[in-house]
């Protein structure tokens, strides 16, 4: 059994004599195998926490973007009144904790049937969703959120237009 190790021993009759017992004893020996399973496994380990941190980042901005379309909705369904541009203002009023800069468009459609007065509205919200950490996607991802609410026009001499603060939105 010939190997081509190097060893201090220059003596090649005393190296094979020495060298299986120094083998068995590297094998044996466990000093510093702990540093070397968190080597192996820290990465595996970080990359798991930090992707469920940017999944949930990613669930909350879907919740947060869905919730500003329908809380508008919501709000429209019972002003009938309502401008569209204020249904607009009010969903972007109601994107708590994203970024201004990153809102792609608020479309806010609410077109009023002319034969019976109604009125559909509709509220859609897209965002440019981007991620934090450099092993994920470099790109930004489009996170959309719509609602659509019927609009019926009171009665006259009914119920007063509804006035205050919509709920949940900081306004």
């Amino acid at each position: 059994m010939q190997f081509s190790a190097v060893l201090p021993i220059e003596n090649p009759e005393v190296q094979r004599r020495h060298f299986p017992g120094a083998w068995r004893r590297l094998c044996s020996d466990c000093a510093g195998i702990t540093a070397v399973e968190f080597a192996l496994m820290a990465p595996v380990f970080l990359t798991l926490f930090f992707g469920v941190i940017e999944l949930g980042r990613a669930a909350y901005t879907q919740g947060v973007v869905t919730f500003a379309a329908e809380e508008a909705t919501r709000y429209a369904v019972v002003n009938y009144s309502i401008s569209e541009e204020e249904v607009r203002d009010l969903t972007e009023d109601c994107l708590l904790g994203v970024k201004r800069s990153r809102i792609n468009a608020i479309v806010v459609t609410g077109p009023v049937n002319p034969a019976d007065n109604t009125r559909t509205i509709s509220v859609e919200v897209s965002y440019n969703f981007e991620f934090l950490m450099p092993f994920l996607p470099d790109d930004t991802v489009t996170i959309s959120g719509n609602s659509r609410g019927f609009l019926i026009p009171p009665p006259l001499g009914a119920a007063p237009v509804v006035t205050g603060s919509p709920i949940g939105c900081g306004r």
